[in-house]
């Protein structure tokens, strides 16, 4: 297994602004610890999840892919912390390895909704993960973005379900051609250069 979970859990530690009691979780809206609501976990980014998996699965993706999918690294690079590499899983016979991607994960609607649009460059080995709120099918443009980008469409599971390349300021959106409850954008060629292909899983979920 290909994982990004060490770098993902810095980067959503690194934008959470405090950490909540145990049962709690931070309202960005309202900018206070909130009890968690029964059925609901704490996932990625610090985002409430269905404990139940089943709920969404075939909804939508109701568009919300929002056409930025360019996500907003800029000024957070550094933000995702981590970077390089190390650490060796083990586990359960199964090969662990800790890929070398620094990932940010937007904190609040406004980062997920602007992605990278305006910026000019993506640090290398830095991503971004997008955390839906359901899995669906979900829709990435770059009429605003200039950086070439490839994006992984990552399942329930944490598995890869499809890649896409995203072309700069293209206007016509790219469809992921799954249901995805993750989209993870890196600069063109990442996944090809550390061998991460359609059907890894890269999540532990």
């Amino acid at each position: 297994m290909k994982s990004l979970d060490r770098f993902i859990e810095e980067a959503a530690n690194s934008v959470a602004p405090k950490k909540c009691p145990p049962g709690q979780y931070y309202c960005f809206n309202d900018k206070k610890c909130k009890k968690i609501p029964t059925g609901y976990r704490v996932g990625y980014g610090g985002m409430l999840r269905p404990t139940n998996k089943n709920g969404n699965g075939g909804k939508n993706g109701n568009g919300n892919g929002n056409g930025n999918g360019n996500g907003g690294n800029g000024g957070n690079g550094g933000n995702g912390n981590g970077g390089n590499g190390g650490g060796n899983g083990g586990g359960m016979g199964e090969e662990v390895v800790n890929l070398p991607l620094r990932v940010i994960v937007p904190k609040n609607q406004t980062e997920f909704d602007l992605g990278l649009m305006f910026k000019e460059s993506l640090d290398a080995d830095t991503g971004m993960l997008f955390v839906f709120e359901e899995s669906g099918e979900k829709y990435f443009h770059m009429k605003y973005t200039t950086i070439p980008l490839d994006v992984a469409f990552i399942n329930e599971e944490g598995i890869i379900e499809n890649i896409k390349e995203l072309h700069p300021l293209r206007v016509t959106p790219v469809s992921s051609d799954c249901n995805a409850l993750y989209a993870l954008e890196v600069n063109r060629g990442w996944f090809e250069r550390n061998n991460v292909n359609i059907g890894d899983k890269v999540l532990d979920i």
